[in-house]
């Protein structure tokens, strides 16, 4: 069989195995962080926020439109799938022409152990990429790194496909090709300029001969078309446009039409290459025309709406994340910065100990080495995958520079460049709200190639060691070389990253929206924190059509002039308009306001009649009478030189609270902090996921909830797919998000459990209302939370691991609580009393309500013994 056909069945072998694995472990529907927004606007074209991804929108929007899966969010996941696979493919090819130029001979010509070793080599490497942590994270959820991944392979690809075909005539078309895929890439990410460097110094290679001169000019030369991208085109054309309208870009084009005739007529090839390409990445580049003309029509999700040609400006140059410098290095003014800053002695200190050390060499060895665990802050650990990967990487980095150090060049710049280069640009303060090795994965994919080399060069080593080896003997040593390292690499990566890598019975984002959304009474405003609270439910609104009349305010956003003429003015799939009296003026234009504490009362409306029929209808008794009024004392959010000031978004919750309290309920999500509720966090009641303002002040913050409201909906309303089910896989911020339910169930439990013979009435699955004494009621209520949330997956505080055994206890079912018991006794087998005293009063009183009196004595006596200073502590932890 002849290389090319070879080659190719291989290759699409190596995508059906990369593409199985990943269809296998795909998120069924959205994932949380930016997952729901990008498929939400891929449903819908809306803009995303800056500077959006129109060319992956497009797409996306037809992946949408395909009737593969039921759930839209997986037929937009099955996308990155496919393109996470191409990338694997195009990583083995990748390979393999690079073992065929350091070889210097044609492919067709190599003997059957060559060509095992070369295709069984590439095929490790690309594996190697295939089941790594990172870009398989990537894979099975929607997100722009898959495609920017594959825009990078391909280009790399295109590249070597020139640099065999040149000087041939028709080579200049993958150069061409190559530029205008980078035009494209723009309207998916920029992190495939970055490849632009090694491109050039394939090129240089090609074409000239290396020499102090012309090294220093391929240089001066990278750069520059690196600052005519960027600068003249990505970053110039909105400003042409803005100075110019769009006559000027209609110049522009123009001008080059009429170079490359003018070079075509007069057989100038270099100048015609040159500004066929720069057209050509103009042509890629107009992918972003989509925001604007989008932005006109005026779509739910219109971040930014950068409609006109200033505002389209701001956007694609993220005017509004302000800028960073590449030095200092600990350069952010913000507090929670500077806190964490002091741990450092210096700037350097801080560059390599958290920049490079903790922010790419520990992801990088996550991904060859092997991963500790999948929480957050996961160290590097050798007994996962024994580090083979990496070695064999190393080893074939050093073998590649030895054979053909022109092509090892490029491989190691896009390495760097991709890693430690993009370190340097990103300059990333500490701390950062997640994990960011998604970033590199183009350095990953750079090292996965000499993943392969090293694999290949490993069969050359020994075979070069052998005395007399026959050409049989040589295929069974390619052929037990090529086992070896697909076992001991790929295979270990898949063992030691499936588990933690499936999400296919992964429910919990779109389980989420559902809980937040169902938890609100209809045209309800809710107030939202971040991206986990927010993203999620414009999923569910946008491409699902569900609650669409809850209007949702993301107090983020709110600290942006066009998010609240949006909120005012705008009717999303028809839901009410926010009330906002302010002027467009002065919202447009909203700021810091400097303000000492003020008195707000806003008339109570009918709310306070439904508060009333709520308790009635729980036959619960409301802790204190409701006011015909909400009142409440704004309190400045933050202090600067003596100075309170409230925050845009203060003043946007009090405009909002005071517009439409009474007529709209207001709801608050669980996850927004008490610090950005402006003061109202004792006029909430708690109903499940979310708090709902009400005109009754509660004796402490976030302390009144109604059992009948919350019992509705964590039994009959709410959703738990595989919360419960260990052998279905949840991710971190999955698992993390859903530790906000056991509280609340335990919150129930307690209220019913302090009068465990008094009735109440409840929902039952059809709605009807039925009663039930409240101390049976809490029974069910803690085995429900026990179900759906065991401890072996969500951990939780002593406190209220002590609280449900003490439950369990006071109910006769102590059986039920010896697993709380056992789990305290867990805890504390891994501290001491000196350390973590609350920890053992936790497990004493478990211990005492269990009937256990003498561990719990026990534990009393060595607690006053050992701090005998604490016993004011522990009367007021007994209280």
């Amino acid at each position: 069989m002849s290389h090319r056909n070879a080659n190719r069945i291989i290759a699409a072998g190596i995508f059906l195995v990369a593409e199985a694995v990943y269809l296998s472990t795909m998120a069924p529907t959205f994932s949380f962080w930016d997952c729901g927004e990008v498929i939400a606007t891929s449903c819908t074209l809306g803009i995303p926020h800056p500077p959006g991804a129109p060319l992956y929108l497009l797409v996306g929007h037809l992946f949408s439109l395909l009737p593969f899966f039921h759930d839209i969010g997986a037929r937009i996941n099955f996308f990155s799938t496919l393109i996470s696979s191409a990338t694997i493919m195009l990583t083995y090819l990748i390979i393999v022409r690079l073992i065929a130029l350091y070889r210097d001979s044609k492919p067709d010509g190599w003997s059957l152990h060559e060509q095992i070793a070369a295709y069984a080599g590439a095929a490790v490497g690309a594996l190697a990429l295939a089941f790594s942590d990172s870009f398989w994270f990537n894979a099975t959820e929607t997100g722009l790194w898959a495609a920017s991944s594959l825009l990078t392979a391909t280009i790399f690809w295109m590249m070597l496909c020139w640099y065999d075909e040149e000087p041939m005539p028709g080579s200049e078309r993958w150069l061409l090709g190559v530029m205008y895929l980078i035009g494209l890439s723009i309207g998916v990410h920029l992190l495939c300029l970055l490849a632009l460097f090694a491109l050039v110094l394939i090129y240089y290679f090609k074409k000239y001969t290396v020499d102090l001169k012309s090294f220093s000019l391929m240089t001066l030369f990278s750069l520059g078309l690196f600052f005519l991208i960027y600068k003249l085109i990505i970053k110039g054309i909105p400003v042409l446009l803005v100075t110019t309208s769009w006559w000027g870009l209609l110049a522009v084009v123009a001008l080059l039409l009429s170079g490359i005739w003018y070079s075509h007529w007069k057989r100038i090839p270099l100048m015609n290459l040159a500004l066929l390409s720069v057209l050509l990445l103009i042509l890629g580049y107009t992918s972003y025309l989509l925001i604007f003309v989008r932005a006109h029509a005026g779509p739910p999700i219109n971040e930014n709406n950068p409609s006109t040609l200033q505002a389209f400006f701001s956007y694609v140059n993220r005017e509004q994340y302000g800028e960073w410098p590449l030095w200092p290095r600990r350069w952010s003014p913000e507090p929670v910065y500077q806190y964490f800053y002091q741990k450092y002695s210096s700037e350097w200190d801080y560059f390599w100990r958290y920049q490079l050390d903790h922010m790419y060499l520990r992801y990088f060895g996550w991904q060859f080495i092997g991963r500790s665990s999948d929480v957050e802050g996961a160290v590097v650990d050798w007994g996962q995958l024994w580090g083979v990967p990496f070695l064999a990487g190393l080893f074939g980095a050093w073998c590649h520079f030895r054979k053909n150090w022109k092509m090892a060049l490029p491989v190691a710049v896009l390495f760097l460049m991709t890693g430690v280069i993009l370190v340097v640009y990103l300059n990333q303060p500490e701390p950062q709200p997640r994990e960011r090795d998604y970033s590199y994965v183009g350095s990953f994919f750079a090292f996965s190639l000499w993943i392969g080399i090293g694999i290949e060069r490993l069969f050359a080593w020994i075979s070069s060691r052998l005395k007399s080896l026959t050409p049989t003997h040589a295929v069974w040593l390619a052929i037990a070389v090529a086992v070896s390292g697909l076992l001991s690499i790929d295979g270990r990566m898949l063992m030691a990253n499936y588990r933690t890598h499936d999400r296919s019975g992964n429910y919990v984002p779109w389980d989420w929206a559902w809980n937040i959304l169902q938890s609100c009474d209809k045209d309800a405003i809710l107030f939202t924190n971040g991206d986990n609270d927010t993203f999620p439910l414009w999923y569910l609104q946008e491409v699902e059509r569900i609650r669409t009349d809850v209007r949702v305010v993301n107090l983020s956003l709110a600290n942006t002039g066009w998010y609240l003429l949006q909120l005012k003015h705008d009717s999303p799939r028809g839901a009410k308009p926010v009330n906002i009296e302010m002027r467009d003026d002065d919202l447009a234009n909203i700021s810091y306001v400097p303000v000492d504490s003020v008195e707000v009362a806003v008339p109570a409306g009918r709310e306070a009649r439904k508060l009333y029929d709520d308790a009635q209808r729980s036959g619960v008794a409301l802790p204190g009478a409701p006011s015909d009024s909400l009142r409440w004392t704004i309190k400045p959010a933050l202090t600067y030189q003596g100075q309170g000031f409230l925050r845009p978004q203060d003043i946007a919750v009090y405009a909002i609270v005071v517009d439409n309290f009474g007529k709209r309920p207001i709801y608050f999500a669980l996850t927004v902090d008490p610090a950005e509720m402006t003061g109202l966090d004792r006029n909430l009641r708690l109903d499940g996921l979310v708090y709902r303002v009400v005109p009754l002040k509660s004796e402490s913050a976030l302390s009144f909830a109604d059992p009948g409201t919350l019992y509705g909906n964590l039994f009959n309303v709410y959703r738990y797919r595989n919360t419960g089910n260990l052998a279905v896989n949840i991710d971190e911020t999955s698992r993390n998000l859903l530790g906000n339910y056991p509280p609340l169930f335990a919150r129930l439990a307690l209220m019913l459990s302090a009068s465990p013979d008094a009735p109440v009435m409840v929902p039952g699955a059809s709605g009807a209302r039925k009663t039930v004494r409240s101390g049976r009621l809490a029974l069910d209520v803690l085995d429900r939370y026990a179900r759906l949330f065991p401890l072996s997956r969500y951990p939780v505080t002593p406190k209220l691991a002590g609280s449900v055994a003490a439950m369990y206890a006071a109910g006769g079912a102590n059986e039920k609580a010896y697993p709380y018991i056992h789990y305290l006794k867990m805890l504390a087998a891994r501290t001491s009393v000196g350390q973590y005293p609350e920890l053992y009063f936790a497990l004493a009183q478990a211990y005492r309500a269990a009937g256990k009196v003498h561990e719990a004595d026990g534990i009393m006596k060595e607690l006053e013994m050992e701090l005998p200073g604490l016993q004011r502590r522990l009367d007021s932890l007994k209280q």
